[in-house]
């Protein structure tokens, strides 16, 4: 009861605290999608719908008290908008599995829509930071749990180790691992930039610490997608450093520590993705991703939200099972099988054409920023954000994540940062306009008839 007492008080704290700044309930939503209050409490909030109570307020209140300096209509916020009517298409009009699809829309809709939505509220560093720590904090509710459940016992494939149980959302071992790799760059992107946690000397190591859980809480899952993800930031973050010779040592020096530190189990589970044709949940991916190929041939606009549930997926022969294995509603395990065979190919062309123009858009703030000392926390959270896609985007391709609130927060924290930095780099012209025309002795108009009217005085 103490539990569902506390969750219950943190959620009337953001619907009290964002009567006074609106932008706090955008924050309050954000953590209810995360973090799950209603499936972790056992009273009080599991009774509210917590999710639609803060969505019309966040959206209203805002509305009411904050509607001002809108962004302009982009590329991607375009996208982000399509993206919501093309899946709400599919579902009505071509969903193969009617009652299953709509089950899911009304999850994935509310989450497509909201990230729209909140590249309007955050606009402020501190607002945009402020989104950061709550995404991280989140997430972190989640994986401490998990990660010192492994560093005890050393984890385990299938285990629920964390507040979430079930094989669904974030209580399943890929969706899980992928979400907490996610916070890695954002973790250490604080450690450097932070404005709202208190500035100790030993704050920086404070979100260092939870980075490195974090990543020891993803290898705790055994989930195959983990070790692609850590490979894939490894890599990632080495080409970004200025530093190569460090990082690459430091990346290095990981390796061997996770190579001599977990157990065997840990080690036969990855040496298992070589073996991918004898490997049974391995080689039902492929089989169901070969389903796929020949559903869209059919269905090239898609079968709508949980088109899988309608494959038949037969395995080849074994000298246990000569007869095969026959196995029906296997699930696609991959976002871009998702999206192919749920919303066909407009669908798949939409979600790669986000992700890149995101991609873009942050590569263009971080060489706009070079050089700029003020503006170093906007070129550093640049990086951390395409970190993190990257890291979605590798670990993805073996999990089904297309529509987790992760893919679409961080589109919106890319948004909303490429926004800022327009309106900052716009002003600065503007003084720098003005600087060079006040040099030149140019003086505005409005200002020459304010000193003629004060020596008439």
């Amino acid at each position: 009861m103490l539990r569902s007492l506390f969750l219950t008080g943190i959620y009337f704290s953001f619907i009290g605290l964002g009567l006074a700044a609106p932008f706090v309930l955008s924050l309050g939503y954000v953590w209810v999608s995360i973090f799950r209050p209603q499936s972790v409490a056992y009273a009080i909030l599991p009774a509210i719908p917590i999710s639609l109570l803060l969505g019309v307020l966040a959206i209203g209140w805002f509305v009411v008290r904050d509607l001002r300096y809108p962004p302009r209509l982009t590329p991607v916020l375009c996208l982000i908008l399509a993206m919501g009517l093309w899946v709400t298409f599919t579902t009505a009009v071509l969903a193969v599995a009617p009652e299953a699809a709509w089950g899911k829309w009304d999850w994935a809709f509310k989450t497509i829509v909201f990230s729209a939505f909140m590249v309007f509220v955050f606009r402020s560093r501190i607002q945009i930071e402020a989104l950061v720590q709550v995404i991280c904090f989140s997430f972190a509710a989640h994986f401490l749990l998990v990660g010192a459940k492994t560093l005890v016992s050393g984890g385990g494939y299938g285990k629920e180790l964390g507040l979430l149980g079930g094989n669904t959302g974030f209580g399943e071992g890929g969706n899980f691992a992928a979400a907490t790799q996610m916070c890695v760059p954002l973790l250490l992107y604080l450690a450097r930039h932070s404005l709202l946690a208190p500035r100790w000397k030993l704050t920086p190591f404070g979100y260092i610490g939870l980075a490195c859980l974090a990543v020891v809480a993803s290898i705790g899952t055994y989930q195959r997608s983990a070790l692609v993800g850590i490979g894939v930031f490894g890599l990632a973050l080495w080409w970004r450093s200025k530093r190569k010779l460090l990082v690459g040592g430091i990346c290095l020096a990981g390796a061997l520590v996770l190579a001599f530190a977990t157990s065997s189990a840990w080690l036969e589970r990855m040496g298992t993705i070589d073996d991918y044709n004898t490997e049974s949940s391995a080689l039902t991916r492929i089989l169901v991703w070969k389903w796929t190929l020949g559903f869209v041939a059919e269905h090239p606009l898609g079968g709508g939200f949980h088109s899988y549930l309608i494959n038949e997926i037969r395995s080849p022969p074994t000298p246990d099972r000569p007869e095969g294995v026959v196995q029906q509603a296997r699930a696609f395990h991959s976002i871009y099988f998702e999206m192919l065979g749920e919303h066909g190919w407009p669908g798949l062309a939409l979600f790669l054409a986000i992700n890149l123009l995101t991609l873009l858009s942050l590569e263009r703030v971080r060489r706009q920023t070079k050089g700029l000392e003020q503006f170093v926390w906007c070129r550093d959270l640049a990086t951390a954000l395409q970190l993190a896609l990257l890291v979605l985007l590798s670990s993805g391709a073996f999990v089904g994540i297309g529509f987790q609130p992760m893919f679409w927060y961080l589109f919106a924290l890319g948004a909303c940062l490429h926004h800022h930095w327009q309106r900052a780099s716009a002003e600065i012209r503007v003084a720098r306009r003005g600087e060079g025309l006040a040099a030149a002795g140019w003086v505005p108009r409005r200002v020459r008839e304010a000193r003629v009217r004060a020596a008439a005085r």
